[in-house]
């Protein structure tokens, strides 16, 4: 009697090599950022000593200089700023980035900001097609650079929010609990 090769003992049919792998729930590089971060909520500082447990780990992968408090205090930039910038660098793409904005409490400032691609004036971009057609003389700010979006909208009364399952809200109220739905959703 022969067996099947694709069927597995859980009775999926498939190639088993499939589920044999763990799943990547949280990477390293965020543990490290969540602990420089957390530092400096906690405490307003954060000592080289534990910049070096946590972003300059990330710094060495690259060659990238360690950021230290003498650094930030000589170039009078903002600890709070160069770790959230780490943030945002590190894991862009990943999906972070507006709930990062909301957490910090900056996605109003940020999120209507139009978003900017290449910069197109005064590059070898504006002699290539479609960039040196005259159409793209809208979409170029002041500084030459693509406007890839515009007028975006966060509404700070409501959008740090999310909305509460309508089903849930319904189940709580249908049992005689309070359960109001956030404002303005």
């Amino acid at each position: 009697m022969s067996e099947d090769p694709l069927a597995n003992n859980s009775g999926r049919q498939g190639d088993n090599s499939l589920f044999d792998y763990d799943r990547h729930l949280i990477r390293y590089a965020e543990v490290l950022l969540n602990y420089a971060e957390a530092l400096y909520e906690k405490n307003g500082a954060v000592s080289d000593n534990d910049l070096d447990l946590s972003i300059n780990k990330l710094r060495d992968r690259v060659g990238m200089p360690h950021l230290t408090n003498a650094f930030v205090t000589a170039n009078n930039l903002n600890l709070q700023t160069e770790i959230r910038r780490e943030r945002t660098v590190e894991l862009a793409l990943e999906g972070f980035r507006y709930d990062d904005l909301r957490r910090w409490k900056t996605a109003e400032t940020e999120l209507p900001q139009d978003i900017k691609g290449i910069k197109i004036t005064g590059t070898d971009w504006a002699t290539r097609t479609p960039y040196n057609d005259p159409s793209y003389a809208a979409k170029v700010d002041a500084n030459g650079f693509l406007i890839a979006e515009r007028s975006r909208k966060f509404d700070p009364a409501k959008d740090y929010l999310q909305p509460l399952p309508t089903k849930e809200v319904a189940f709580y109220q249908a049992n005689g609990h309070k359960l109001e739905q956030n404002p303005g959703w």
